[in-house]
């Protein structure tokens, strides 16, 4: 009977354990006053249909980006999160509301002339404003691989210089400094010519300045990838 007790208990404070841990990487939302700037939220879903995305698409951009970088139980959640951030906005803001949030830069703070940010569901709200497939899907997949470490930022060198190892491929690394004539592809251009030797590479969206870094075999083959969602990725 000892036995049985003590197991009980090992079990029961083991659970304890598991949900103090689980409720304390949530936001405390005690002095967050929820508020939607929107009338009212988009009925329907993103076409995911007619652009051909699947779990599979995401999962094909994701492998190369995430390498050994996440367990395979990690890659297949995170390929969870982002088809249902896709395909279903609403259920991804309810299911996944910490994450949801989490995601959103500067989400819950006060910037100066600016009004917070206090969205309740800010996934369901951008594809209520955007009103087109494929720019939510990359703002969605642009938040979160962000958020994740995969992908970053930088529409200046010295930005660049401030946020290249934001990304998880690349925080073991050390970069030199932009000169004062560089702009953020020169710079990432003499970036990547020290990181050939390591054989990886560092790929710019070609319409913006957001980059992700992958090994160079798997460079041709995720910037195809990536074209399933208009996105046209290139090295600077």
């Amino acid at each position: 009977m000892e036995k049985r007790t003590l197991k009980r208990t090992f079990v029961l404070l083991l659970l304890l354990a598991n949900f103090l841990v689980v409720y304390g990487q949530h936001r405390d939302y005690t002095k967050i006053k929820f508020k939607s700037k929107l009338r009212s939220y988009s009925k329907t879903l993103p076409n995911t249909k007619k652009y051909e995305i699947t779990r599979n698409s995401i999962k094909d951009i994701l492998d190369p980006l995430t390498l050994d970088l996440y367990n395979e139980k990690e890659k297949k959640e995170l390929t969870n999160k982002i088809w249902l951030a896709l395909s279903n906005p609403k259920n991804f803001d309810f299911i996944y509301k910490d994450y949801s949030i989490n995601t959103i830069k500067n989400w819950g703070k006060k910037i100066k002339f600016e009004d917070p940010n206090f969205e309740p569901n800010p996934y369901l709200a951008e594809w209520t404003k955007k009103e087109d497939d494929i720019l939510y899907f990359q703002w969605a997949l642009t938040n979160i691989l962000t958020y994740e470490g995969l992908m970053s930022y930088g529409d200046e060198a010295k930005k660049v210089y401030a946020t290249i190892n934001d990304l998880k491929l690349l925080k073991k690394f050390k970069f030199p400094r932009p000169s004062s004539n560089d702009y953020s592809d020169s710079y990432l251009h003499k970036i990547n010519a020290g990181l050939a030797k390591k054989g990886i590479v560092i790929l710019m969206f070609e319409n913006n300045f957001d980059y992700i870094a992958c090994k160079t075999s798997v460079k041709e083959d995720l910037i195809e990838k990536f074209k399933k969602f208009y996105w046209a990725f290139a090295a600077p």
